[in-house]
């Protein structure tokens, strides 16, 4: 079949396909190029700079290199479309199982081939017209962008080709280079049109290509592994790629240009500024000063800065006081590892300041304001993405505008971990300086993520707030350049005040004593449960008596879970009620819940989630205001799970060892021998890192 087939050729289909409707804009294929290509300028533009400084690049050097290799990419990432094989299966004469081979697949054989004139012409735009030296070295990177912008070419080569995987196509694969509609991109560079054979050992064979390509691109891996440089920028390059193909396909021209969008969502306007984050820490403390070891955090030196200090020592505040200095002029990610405490991170701080900021996680809701009718389309149009795909590239341009992102960590480590929410947030995230809280709650695998994200981006600064395990720490020391590190010291002052008085009881009967004390004294009772059942069973039990009791864990839906959290939180606010209530949750109140009980009763755990649980407990105390310590009661469950039974065997002998202290107990003593304790790896999985 020949180009002249095909009056137009399509990126997408379109709604009114079928009924004769003229294709739009956005639906045909080289519109589509340059809309790609005009947002691709256009981050370039508006944050190329600034994203090399992130990579540690010298401007002087590589933003014209930037520049250019990024046109081309977003010129060249959908090339492939071209073939008669995509054009009938969008047009709904063939099935999708029928389509030969991916377009990404066909693209990054187009620019490899020696012979081909789509690489001479790519070669003429890189080197602008012989203008560069470098054009050879940047069309291996663009290659690398254009094959993997849809992640396909990442994973085994066949499975981004149906005919070479299972047959049960036709015999040749013809691309429509010449057609038409191409010379308003190409000009008269091509003239030749491409025909490959989907029969082995014929002339042009597709499956002929593949050990060359191969090889061309394990040479070119090979020797960005020796050359950091260009490896950062071949990697800033793929995603940048990912996030233009995401802002061109989604925004509709006829409203707003694509360039006019992302420059306006990249404006200088949208990134933080010193003076909104002291707001934030004026907003917090109320009036108070920052604490000498929240100075010190504000003004470490260093590109990356690690903080071990336990729950309620304003760590937080110090965050954001760090931030006037090291986010100024880019974007701050603040990362928590749940949706619970994503969410009160940006309600206690961030919700009610003048501070464009924005939560972002999985459950977060979808505001896309103008691009909304986008939305009402995607069931209809259909091209190489399913509908869940268009909605993540849509719902991605969220974190694009706002000064501060409040996400849960996966958003930004998915950038490192070469997945598509990261990619399409990447014009933000690589202009981005790093809040990571709770670290010690991230599996291996983020946790690597996080020193890989550390590595690709030297020019960065991060804020790592946990309390580390010895291997854990000695996996980040050796990983990271100890000449851009500072720890901060813990605040003797806060940790070293008695909070804790532990209780191991033998039967979990004796709680309904505790309760009946408790209620009477208006106290703030948490009650903690390894698993939904028992939970659920507690909460009856005490509803059936008429106690002030609420229920929060993760079998409710999204929304009402919500609304248990903020039920729970405003129960132990005093301002709002000083009566007695009792929250009964799962785990879902190690991290999620900012909150400050009188007495806490806990199921034993694994010694990480006691400390954290712990964590709820007499939250507030300071030095000027010490309080008196309060009791944490533990019962052994009726089975271990979710926990390993070692973990709580282990558990029980650390509660019992720091009972025989007798004496109140501070963040101190936990922290030690909660170091002391033999370390086990996650998941079964130990700690890895591949640059």
């Amino acid at each position: 079949m020949m180009s002249s087939n095909f009056e137009y050729l399509l990126a997408k289909s379109y709604p009114g396909y079928a009924s004769g409707e003229q294709a739009p804009a956005y639906a045909r294929l080289v519109p589509h190029l340059k809309f790609v290509e005009d947002a691709g300028r256009a981050i370039v533009d508006a944050v190329g700079k600034k994203i090399l400084r992130q990579l540690d690049l010298d401007a002087e050097v590589w933003f014209s290199r930037l520049q250019r290799a990024l046109e081309v990419a977003c010129l060249c990432h959908d090339i492939g479309k071209a073939n008669d094989g995509f054009q009938r299966m969008v047009r709904n004469k063939i099935p999708a199982t029928q389509q030969p081979a991916r377009h990404e697949l066909l693209s990054a054989l187009l620019l490899a081939d020696e012979e081909s004139s789509v690489r001479a012409w790519a070669l003429r735009l890189l080197s602008e017209n012989g203008k560069h030296t470098d054009a050879e070295d940047l069309l291996e990177c663009v290659i690398g962008a254009v094959g993997g912008h849809h992640l396909k070419l990442d994973e085994e080569w066949k499975k981004a080709s149906i005919a070479l995987r299972d047959g049960g196509c036709d015999t040749g694969l013809q691309m429509l280079l010449t057609h038409s509609e191409l010379k308003n991109l190409f000009g008269e560079s091509v003239t030749t049109e491409v025909c490959f054979s989907l029969i082995e050992g014929k002339p042009n064979s597709l499956k002929d290509r593949h050990l060359p390509f191969k090889f061309g691109s394990r040479s070119f891996k090979d020797r960005l592994k020796n050359d950091p440089e260009w490896w950062r920028l071949a990697a800033a390059l793929k995603a940048l790629t990912a996030a233009a193909d995401v802002a061109g396909s989604a925004l509709s021209p006829e409203k707003v240009t694509p360039h006019k969008w992302v420059r306006a969502n990249l404006a200088e306007t949208q990134f933080v500024t010193s003076d909104k984050m002291h707001e934030v820490v004026r907003a917090r403390l109320k009036g108070k000063a920052l604490r000498p070891f929240q100075k010190a955090i504000a003004g470490s030196g260093k590109q990356i800065t690690l903080v071990e200090a336990g729950c309620g020592t304003g760590k937080t505040a110090a965050a954001y006081a760090w931030a006037a200095t090291h986010a100024n002029g880019r974007k701050l990610f603040f990362c928590y590892p749940t949706t619970g405490t994503a969410t009160e991170g940006y309600r206690d701080y961030v919700a009610e300041t003048d501070v464009e900021a924005d939560l972002m996680h999985s459950r977060a809701d979808v505001d896309l304001n103008d691009l909304a009718e986008v939305l009402d389309d995607l069931a209809e149009v259909k091209g190489d993405e399913d509908k869940e795909e268009k909605l993540i590239r849509i719902e991605s341009l969220r974190a694009w505008s706002p000064q501060v992102i409040i996400c849960t960590a996966d958003m930004v480590l998915s950038l490192p971990r070469n997945n598509r929410r990261g990619l399409y947030n990447s014009p933000a995230i690589l202009t981005g300086s790093f809040v990571f809280d709770e670290l010690h709650a991230y599996d291996n695998r983020m946790f690597a993520a996080v020193i890989a994200l550390i590595k690709a981006m030297p020019g960065a600064h991060f804020l790592l707030m946990t309390s580390l395990p010895p291997e854990r720490k000695s996996f980040l020391l050796r990983n990271i350049p100890l000449s851009q590190f500072a720890e901060m010291p813990s605040p003797i002052e806060l940790e070293e005040l008695p909070r804790y008085r532990f209780q191991l009881l033998s039967d979990k009967n004796k709680t309904a004593a505790i309760i009946a004390e408790a209620v009477p004294e208006k106290k703030k009772v948490l009650w903690i449960c390894n698993q939904v059942k028992r939970a659920q069973d507690v909460y009856d039990k005490l509803e059936a008596k008429d106690f002030p009791v609420e229920t929060y864990h993760s079998r409710f839906k999204y929304e009402h879970r919500k609304e248990r959290h903020r039920n729970i939180i405003d129960g132990f606010d005093r301002e709002k009620s000083d009566a007695a209530f009792i929250a009964v949750t799962t785990q879902v109140a190690d991290m999620s819940l900012d909150l400050d009980a009188d007495v806490l009763i806990s199921e034993v755990a694994a010694v990480s989630s006691l400390i954290q649980r712990l964590g709820r407990l007499n939250r507030r105390i300071t030095p000027e205001n010490k309080g008196t310590p309060r009791t944490a009661y533990f019962y052994k469950p009726e089975d271990a799970l979710p926990y390993k039974e070692r973990e709580t065997e282990t558990a029980l002998d650390w509660i019992e060892g720091l009972k025989k202290l007798n004496r109140p107990l501070n963040q101190i003593d936990l922290a030690e021998s909660f170091k002391a304790l033999p370390q086990e790896n996650d998941n079964n999985e130990s700690l890895n890192y591949k640059n």
